[in-house]
């Protein structure tokens, strides 16, 4: 899992503030809209990634072996996955009954 954390690790994202500084500047304040949009896209990806490091060191602190927590991870990734499709699946049924509803009652 070593080499998992380490590939982790190498993908997070640095915004180059100083660019985007000497950028803005130059274009009259424009560039900043661009600026934000980077900085909260490369924050939200080093949070996720942190998100994965973390989730792959619970389980590395638990004692368990690098194959072990890689089957542990990848069944918890699934789960998560399976939960977020039934309550997408739950919200779909009760649209779907509530517009029947709603046809069935008519006009008010």
């Amino acid at each position: 899992m070593n080499e998992k954390l380490f590939i982790l690790a190498s993908q997070k994202k640095n915004t180059n503030h100083i660019l985007h500084l000497i950028l803005s500047i130059l274009t009259g304040g424009l560039w900043v809209i661009v600026w934000i949009i980077v900085a909260i896209s490369n924050n939200s990806h080093n949070n996720r990634i942190q998100g994965e490091m973390g989730h792959i060191m619970h389980y590395k602190a638990q004692g368990l072996s690098d194959v072990d927590t890689y089957q542990q991870v990848r069944a918890d990734k699934k789960q998560a996955s399976t939960a977020k499709w039934k309550a997408i699946g739950a919200i779909g049924v009760a649209l779907v009954i509530y517009i029947v509803l709603t046809k069935l009652a008519g006009p008010v």
